[in-house]
């Protein structure tokens, strides 16, 4: 398993996962990955299945998972929403859930010497779920994008309060709830939703691991 950087050719895998990880109602759309892509390609990273059964099978590698991100130069003031009337707190906590609502536009929210790196989306094939693979990916590639942005300071991101497995791995790596939007996500059940929970994480928790790489995997990171 190899880390590496994605591609404009890769998108109709990074559609496969998403397809595979997430309900309808809240996948992303195939020109949002590409705006990605576009305006801050150092932010997407892949995980590529290299093994000979795979390569054998498919006469190539098979990218099993993606993780993307986004730079911020400030985050939403969550420390005295709740005190605004009822009025201006309705205003500003629309304003957070825009930034945070999957498909948002990254051209109006990443700055290239944003001291925040927003982990907008991360997720897995389902074969390769289950095994740890998503806690190594996870890890090293965040590690790998804070090692390379040295003006990063805090990893932030935004996680289903149903996702047992995603939250499991982000509180393993020191992240803590810092705010949490009520009924933020849709779910299978239609008159049901779930919160979303924002949580950050001091970058310098990522930045003294160890990953290995080799020019023959392409310069990518082994896990």
């Amino acid at each position: 398993m190899i880390i590496c950087p994605a591609q404009h050719f890769d998108i109709f895998s990074i559609m496969n996962i998403e397809r595979q990880s997430f309900i309808p109602a809240i996948q992303e759309k195939k020109r949002v990955f590409e705006k990605r892509l576009k305006i801050f390609p150092e932010g997407f990273l892949l995980l590529a299945d290299c093994s000979d059964e795979v390569i054998l099978k498919n006469k190539t590698a098979l990218i099993c998972g993606y993780l993307c991100a986004e730079r911020w130069d400030e985050l939403p003031d969550f420390s005295n929403i709740e005190s605004k009337n009822k009025k201006d707190y309705k205003k500003s906590l629309r304003k957070i859930e825009k930034r945070f609502e999957p498909g948002h536009n990254p051209l109006y929210t990443h700055k290239n010497e944003g001291r925040f790196l927003y982990i907008s989306s991360f997720a897995l094939l389902k074969e390769y779920r289950t095994k740890g693979l998503g806690e190594k990916f996870f890890k090293n590639s965040v590690a790998a994008l804070c090692g390379s942005m040295k003006t990063i300071e805090k990893i932030v991101l935004l996680v289903n309060e149903e996702w047992k497995g995603a939250l499991k791995i982000y509180e393993k790596f020191g992240f803590s709830e810092i705010f949490r939007l009520q009924d933020f996500f849709p779910t299978i059940q239609k008159k049901q939703k779930s919160d979303g929970i924002i949580m950050t994480c001091d970058a310098e928790c990522f930045r003294n691991i160890e990953f290995n790489t080799s020019e023959n995997d392409l310069n990518g990171i082994k896990i």
